[in-house]
């Protein structure tokens, strides 16, 4: 950089001396590639007498300031700035802490269901069974239900009866759920039911009288009751058979005790023990009204069939 400066201050200087002066300037030859020594020299003299005017200044001076000039006519380096680095800033990881809610927990001694609502009209959405402990994320105040996380599913809230649950931990801070709407009602279709039944004949155990009738299941539900009120419409007298299971007798000896009549299934029933007749009803009309029921106790779905026969 130095050297630089240098050339361009005697490039400068050069031209304000020679107008101070009037003068006209010698030519200054160049060093050639012919001779490359001899050049160069007389390149020094000349510069040398030009700038410094003396003999004396071109011995002293003239060789170095020519040298140098020639240096950098012929050789001048070029250079390159080196780019500075920035370092870069280094970065710290902060990890997000999260907290977690102190829920109290429930547990069951009782498997109880857990529904969608507060009560056997809502969905069952899970089951918390004994030994488990689920989350408390609500309570009901109204309904006694908690409000849980199920632990098969913790995706699923659900509400657990209070009944056989026991919770741990402060319940105070947790929130009271509303309601919700109750859902509609699933109605689904009632199985067919149906049966027949026909008179088939007397049976005596002196001095009782009664009647066989043959009953066949010809539905889908099972019947589990009978009952059999036989009207004698020549003596206008009533009587009422009713049983939980289709019994029948041949004279005075049980013949067949079926507890119920499955779908497809028939048999035998007789008309006694109790609602037997205590004479004999050969050349009578009756009425007989059969009614048939899916529980015991007359109860469930019934049916009635009436028939009318003479023994």
């Amino acid at each position: 950089m130095a050297l630089k400066k240098l050339f361009v201050s005697i490039v400068i200087t050069i031209p304000l001396v020679l107008s101070a002066c009037s003068l006209t300037g010698p030519s200054i030859i160049a060093p050639t590639d012919s001779n490359p020594a001899a050049s160069t020299a007389a390149f020094q003299t000349e510069v040398a007498g030009i700038v410094f005017g003396t003999q004396a200044a071109q011995t002293a001076l003239g060789g170095a300031v020519a040298q140098t000039l020639a240096a950098i006519v012929t050789n001048t380096p070029e250079f390159t700035p080196t780019p500075s680095l920035t370092p870069m800033p280094s970065l710290t990881y902060t990890p997000t802490i999260s907290l977690t809610p102190n829920y109290p927990r429930v547990s069951v001694s009782v498997e109880t269901n857990c529904r969608s609502g507060p009560g056997t009209v809502y969905d069952k959405l899970g089951v918390l069974r004994v030994g488990e402990t689920a989350e408390v994320v609500g309570r009901d105040s109204g309904s006694g239900n908690w409000i849980i996380r199920l632990p098969s599913n913790p995706a699923i809230i659900c509400w657990l009866w209070r009944n056989y649950a026991t919770v741990v931990g402060e319940t105070t801070a947790v929130p009271v759920f509303t309601i919700p709407p109750t859902p509609t009602q699933k109605f689904t279709s009632t199985p067919e039911a149906s049966f027949s039944v026909s008179y088939v004949d007397v049976t005596a155990c002196a001095p009782a009288y009664a009647f066989h009738f043959q009953v066949n299941n010809t539905g889908k539900v099972t019947w589990e009751s009978i009952r059999i009120v036989i009207t004698d419409t020549t003596a206008s007298s009533t009587t009422t058979h009713t049983l939980d299971s289709f019994r029948s007798y041949e004279g005075c000896a049980l013949e067949i005790n079926q507890l119920n009549l499955d779908p497809g299934e028939g048999g035998h029933v007789a008309n006694i023990n109790p609602g037997q007749l205590n004479y004999d009803p050969t050349g009578h009309q009756f009425t007989a009204v059969v009614t048939v029921c899916s529980q015991d106790g007359l109860a469930g779905t019934c049916l009635s069939k009436t028939i009318n026969f003479k023994p």
